[in-house]
This record gives C-alpha cells, sequence and structure tokens, in this order.
C-alpha cells in the first residue's frame, strides 16, 4: 500500500504537485513530501509566517499542544529524557489536512541528502 502512496508518480502531500524528472522526495504515511516543501517548512517552522507552496497550497505554522499531531511521527510535543514536554512546532497545509513536524522535516531532508550522497558515490 505505501508503494501506492509514495510512488514515482504520487503527489507530494502538502503542494500536490507531481514529481519533477529527477526530484526525490521523502515518503510518508500518507504520500510523500517534496523538497521544495521540506525547505518551506523548515523556513516555516523557524519564523512562523504563513506562506503559499509552490503548488499554491497555503501552509502555516502550529505550535499549541491541542492543534493536530504530526503525521509522520505522530507526536505533538517534545518529551525530554527528564521527562519534561515542549512544544513542537509543526508545518500544516489545511487543504491537503496534511500536518509534519519540525523533527521530521529535518529527517525529511536528512534521508534525501543521504540517498544523494550514496548516489553520488
Amino acid at each position: 500500500m505505501s508503494e501506492q502512496i509514495n510512488g514515482k508518480g504520487a503527489l507530494c502531500r502538502f503542494c500536490g504537485r507531481p514529481p519533477r524528472p529527477g526530484q526525490h522526495r521523502a515518503p510518508g504515511p500518507q504520500g510523500p513530501i517534496c523538497t521544495d516543501c521540506l525547505e518551506a517548512g523548515l523556513v516555516l517552522v523557524r519564523d512562523g509566517r504563513e506562506r503559499r507552496s509552490l503548488g499554491g497550497t497555503g501552509l502555516a505554522r502550529l505550535t499549541a499542544v491541542s492543534d493536530d499531531a504530526c503525521e509522520f511521527c505522530g507526536r505533538r510535543e517534545r518529551r525530554s529524557f527528564l521527562g519534561f514536554h515542549r512544544r513542537l512546532a509543526r508545518m500544516s497545509c489545511p487543504q491537503a489536512q496534511a500536518v509534519i513536524c519540525a523533527d521530521c522535516l529535518n529527517r525529511g531532508g536528512e534521508l534525501i541528502n543521504k540517498f544523494l550522497r550514496q548516489r553520488a558515490h
């Protein structure tokens, strides 16, 4: 099932665009996320300013624990080693009902970078 969701022609979960030739995307439980949305998300969770994806969908920052959980890891908050809870910034695309947290945005970028480094050797 995940192959159908994350297949070569699958649309980006956040912007709804098909992949460009040679573009790599991070897989997700409801569909992949493209590098453009990963980059936009990393900036958005830092600066908090709403913006449009390259596909024209709205992207917003979520920080309240009561907001939707990340669909990639299921978290709304960060728990520390000592049990402290901190808010976890997340990017939301209301049109697609998609949410991803800052940690998963980082992991998605690292996954793509790792793949590209391995492919270069």
